[in-house]
C-alpha cells in the first residue's frame, strides 16, 4: 500500500512539474517572438551603414563623395 501512495505522490509531482514547465516555455516563446519583431524593426539601414563601402582588403571605409572631389 505504501508503494501505491508513493507512486501517486510522484505522479502528482511529475504532473505539476510538467504543467509548470509548459507555462514557462510559453512565456519564453512569447519573449522570443517579441524579440524577433523588435529585431526585424531595427534592421533598417542607418546613415552610418549607408556611408560605408567595403574595400578590396575587406575593411569598410567611408564612401568617396563624387560631388565634392576637387
Amino acid at each position: 500500500m505504501a508503494q501505491l501512495i508513493a507512486f501517486g505522490l510522484i505522479g502528482g509531482l511529475v504532473w505539476y512539474a510538467y504543467g509548470a514547465f509548459k507555462k514557462q516555455m510559453a512565456k519564453v516563446q512569447d519573449e522570443l517572438q517579441e524579440g524577433q519583431k523588435n529585431n526585424e524593426n531595427s534592421k533598417k539601414p542607418t546613415k552610418i551603414i549607408d556611408d560605408l563601402e567595403l574595400g578590396s582588403d575587406g575593411v569598410y571605409r567611408p564612401k568617396e563623395d563624387t560631388n565634392h572631389k576637387k
